[in-house]
């Protein structure tokens, strides 16, 4: 019980703190993919470079529904800050479960995976999203900055 209510919590959490990005005509072709700049506020350490960033979309019409995974990339970085360019699939919108059709508003994020201090596991002392600062919230065809920091 405890963790459906966690669950659902969370999902309205990150459905409320998204933007919304209305497509009102056929998906643009010059908007087929999405860059990232990691940014960070204070000093970090890097051990480990290799690292995941995903880009998850979700209809954001629809609430309590789990978002889709529209595109991953692998990076090995050695220093903040870093700029990292996601290529989207053609009509990727095709992809968003729930189904959704090329003018349902979309909200799209980010998630980051990166044992940055090379303990073998993502977690404490490994650079993650600071959420404090910035949901991680991005436009498809623009520079978008993600705030980032090493986790205590």
């Amino acid at each position: 019980m405890i963790k459906s209510i966690i669950s659902l919590l969370s999902v309205a959490l990150i459905s409320s703190s998204c933007s919304t990005i209305q497509h009102k005509e056929k998906m643009d072709s010059t908007k087929n993919s999405v860059s990232v700049k990691l940014q960070n506020s204070n000093p970090v350490t890097i051990k480990n470079p290799s690292g995941k960033i995903t880009l998850y979309a979700v209809a954001a019409n629809i609430a309590d529904v789990p978002a889709t995974i529209i595109a991953e990339k692998s990076f090995k970085q050695n220093e903040l800050p870093f700029e990292i360019k996601l290529d989207l699939p053609k009509n990727h919108y095709k992809l968003i479960k729930p189904a959704v059709n090329e003018t349902d508003p979309i909200k799209y994020y980010v998630a980051l995976e990166w044992d940055s201090n090379g303990d073998g596991t993502v977690g404490k002392g490994d650079v993650r999203i600071d959420f404090d600062k910035k949901f991680p919230t991005v436009s498809l065809g623009n520079n978008n900055e993600v705030f980032v920091l090493q986790a205590d």
